[in-house]
């Protein structure tokens, strides 16, 4: 247990722990930055440079950085939002397919009836004709278009 607290702990400040960076001109004429000294019959001209570790919380707001709390908040949130997108989604798509039964249902009593008959509204019924018939067809069609996909 102490071996696993000890080699936690320094891995933890070896995270943290800051490299020195080497600048340099080559005898190309090329400048070089390496994390190791230049070699020895480098010129004078060698920059070692400070380079600050980027801060481990990329979330920051105007310079702060957000607490906890907050960040669950909104992810919260936004993981209800997609719940309730996901859940309106899944009505349409069964509402749709209801209608596409529907439709199709529709178009194959229009086109297999030899003698299509509808509700005239006092009570009684009457035949369709052919134009009649097509309309229906075409209707029908078009909602298969649009509800089966």
């Amino acid at each position: 247990m102490k071996n696993f607290v000890f080699t936690g702990l320094i891995l933890l400040f070896s995270v943290t722990a800051q490299a020195q960076i080497y600048k340099w001109v080559d005898e190309n004429g090329k400048t070089q930055y390496t994390d190791q000294p230049p070699p020895p019959n480098v010129a004078t001209d060698v920059k070692g440079l400070n380079i600050k570790s980027a801060p481990m919380s990329g979330n920051s707001q105007t310079g702060k950085t957000k607490n906890l709390s907050e960040e669950r908040l909104e992810f919260d949130k936004r993981r209800q939002q997609t719940k309730e997108n996901e859940a309106n989604q899944q009505a349409k798509a069964e509402e749709n397919k209801k209608k596409c039964i529907d439709a199709q249902g529709r178009l194959r009593i229009y086109t297999d009836t030899p003698r299509l008959t509808i509700p005239d509204g006092a009570g009684g019924i009457t035949y369709l004709d052919d134009d009649a018939r097509q309309r229906k067809i075409d209707d029908a069609k078009k909602q298969i278009t649009t509800y089966c996909k």
